[in-house]
């Protein structure tokens, strides 16, 4: 319900800005661009992402991704281009801190089994029942001589693509949980999320031993 609150009250905002009652007198190219970001991720949030905060890493990676694609300013540029982006980029970046904030804000205020990771405990229930199931296949299904390689590189595929998509999309939060505070930096974010490759991979690799 806050959730809904709170995205209807930005959405609010975002109508009122961009009514034809409401005429704005920018002050600057850079306030032109501030606005315009602002509007843009506000759109990207609400009828991409329906102001869910289980997509803010998604959202976050779109924002990124669109700042780099639309408003990313280059010294040949013209001061009123670079003007207007560094406005946009901060406008689409201030949209970006107040969802995450709002999205973490929300997670904590929800019970979540006295911090237990469900997630990890989930995954740990499976990984009983495969083990269960492996040592049953072994006794009651003896014409299946090729069972265990054949598991083991399905489970490794799947889990591999299971788990790099998680480690993706949760970098930005745990980094948050040590650092009290989001990477907004999008280089030094895709390099962090590029080592979940090995590090996912070598996770599996030490599950299977």
């Amino acid at each position: 319900m806050m959730n809904q609150i709170f995205n209807l009250t930005f959405a609010l905002v975002a109508a009122l800005m961009g009514s034809p009652v409401a005429v704005r007198a920018y002050t600057s190219d850079f306030d032109k661009g501030y606005d315009q970001g602002q509007k843009k991720a506000m759109n990207i949030w609400n009828y991409q992402y329906g102001g869910k905060c289980t997509h803010i890493s998604d959202f976050e990676y779109k924002v990124n991704d669109y700042i780099k694609s639309h408003y990313w300013w280059y010294s040949s540029d013209s001061s009123f281009t670079k003007s207007f982006d560094k406005g946009a980029q901060a406008g689409m970046k201030h949209v970006l801190q107040q969802y995450q904030t709002h999205c973490h804000d929300d997670y904590n205020n929800h019970d979540h089994g006295d911090n237990i990771d469900v997630g990890m405990c989930s995954g740990l229930g499976k990984d009983a029942a495969s083990e269960i199931a492996q040592n049953y296949a072994a006794k009651y299904c003896p014409n299946s001589p090729s069972l265990t390689s054949l598991f083991h590189n399905q489970y490794k595929e799947e889990c591999f693509e299971v788990g790099l998509d998680d480690c993706k999309g949760a970098i930005n939060d745990e980094v948050y949980l040590y650092c009290g505070r989001y990477i907004d930096d999008y280089s030094v974010l895709k390099g962090l999320k590029f080592k979940c490759g090995y590090k996912v991979s070598g996770y599996i690799d030490d599950s299977l031993h």
